[in-house]
């Protein structure tokens, strides 16, 4: 019995949608009385249907919502809704971005199934459904797998079996709750990737994490220098301050560069050795430099 569960989980939502769902059989949803259960296609107004309380994305991407509706607006919604049965009405298992799209496209009803679904089953199918069409940020994703992990007390070996990712992939996604609050929300709104994520992992002070998320965001740090920071320690190197140059060395520069007409660099070294660094654009610009050089 655990083991045909199991494999039902694994199936996603074909467990909870027959075959025949694709069927021209859509009936009308009472309007007075409990709501009706089985295998046929309702058509409810999706205002009326309760969210689904164990949703697991916090984020829609509005743009992507306005491109759902207009499919819808064109095309209707393909695949039917998942609900089920609460008081009069109906709660949402599957389906919330069709449900919100369908809303914004001015859609009186949406088809719809109503199944009798167990607050576990309900978290489990919602989260699996997510996790295996990858509509969830890394974040979300993380939370996900926590979620299945405290509630249902399922190892990540299971996680990983259910879910049909590797191991080490959702071992690495649920570090990412390690990092500061801030610091996910971060990931979560897409302003830090996840190479940046696991290379601030790599830092011990959660309050250095929190600086160096800042300076990836205003300074466009690679994925490679938040490595080197997090290998030296995880404080970002100062930049260093310009040495105040000589007076007298700018004096003389200020005077070559009046002569020549171009940029000249005077590196005055120890034991008064050095170099005169003397710029041009083209073979012109040289030829004329060394006309005003030449005796």
């Amino acid at each position: 019995m655990a083991n045909t569960k199991r494999g039902a989980l694994g199936r996603g939502l074909h467990a909870l949608i027959p075959e025949e769902r694709h069927a021209n059989n859509h009936t009308q949803a009472p309007v007075d009385g409990a709501p009706a259960s089985g295998t046929q296609v309702l058509e409810l107004d999706p205002r009326g249907i309760d969210h689904n309380p164990s949703q697991p994305r916090k984020h829609f991407n509005e743009e992507h919502l306005e491109e759902l509706a207009a499919s819808i607006k064109r095309d209707g919604v393909q695949e039917p809704i998942i609900v089920r049965p609460k008081g009069d009405s109906h709660e949402l298992v599957s389906g919330e971005r069709r449900v919100r799209a369908s809303i914004m496209a001015g859609l009186e009803t949406v088809p719809a199934i109503c199944r009798e679904v167990s607050d576990e089953e309900m978290l489990k199918f919602g989260l699996i459904e997510n996790i295996q069409r990858e509509d969830l940020n890394a974040v979300e994703l993380a939370q996900a797998y926590q979620r299945l992990i405290d509630e249902f007390g399922w190892t990540q070996e299971r996680v990983a079996e259910e879910v049909g990712k590797k191991r080490a992939t959702v071992t690495n996604t649920l570090r990412l709750l390690h990092l500061p609050r801030n610091v996910q929300d971060e990931v979560a709104n897409g302003n830090l990737s996840m190479g940046h994520a696991r290379a601030l992992l790599a830092i011990d002070d959660p309050a250095m994490q929190a600086e160096v998320c800042r300076k990836i965001i205003e300074q466009g740090l690679s994925v490679r220098a938040v490595e080197r920071i997090a290998a030296e320690g995880g404080k970002p190197k100062e930049p260093k301050k310009p040495v105040p140059k000589d007076p007298n060395i700018a004096s003389l520069e200020d005077e070559l560069r009046r002569n020549l007409g171009t940029r000249v660099a005077v590196k005055h070294g120890k034991n008064n050795k050095g170099k005169i660094e003397i710029e041009y654009y083209n073979l012109d610009e040289l030829e004329r430099i060394l006309e005003v050089i030449r005796p």
